[in-house]
């Protein structure tokens, strides 16, 4: 949801020429089509996420000016592992987003096994993480 987020609001500002979001999962099978709650939540914001296909992080190479984001600390730290040169590049979406994510969560938990609801209450969640991100790219 992160990365459908992210490209939807580059591509309206006019970044997305600029910048571009790719996701990968840390226990994420390998061509797998995402969860049918989430694409119907992406989709009744605007975002159709229907053909994304998961991916193992450390599977691909990323840019070297990649900025690695995770939704958890566990996920911080398994992508300070997998890419042990580029630790610094690596922090929670949460804090990344901040001073323009004004939210008390830092963390995102999964809503894999959730209900509709909470995959609605995380995609919020998630969508103002990236809307705080996107503004503060900008401002850098």
């Amino acid at each position: 949801m992160a990365e459908g987020f992210m490209n939807h609001f580059l591509k309206i500002h006019g970044l997305d020429g600029i910048w571009g979001a790719s996701s990968s999962g840390t226990m994420a099978i390998d061509g797998l089509p995402a969860n049918g709650l989430a694409v119907r939540v992406m989709s009744e914001n605007g975002i159709d996420i229907s053909r994304h296909r998961s991916k193992p992080a450390g599977s691909w190479e990323p840019p070297e000016d990649s900025l690695f984001l995770g939704m958890t600390r566990d996920h911080v730290n398994c992508l300070r592992n997998l890419f042990p040169r580029r630790r610094g590049a690596v922090c929670l979406l949460g804090e990344a987003s901040r001073p323009f994510y004004e939210g008390d969560i830092l963390e995102v938990p999964d809503p894999f096994g959730g209900s509709l609801a909470s995959y609605r209450e995380i995609a919020g969640v998630i969508r103002e993480m990236t809307m705080g991100l996107l503004n503060s790219l900008r401002d850098h």
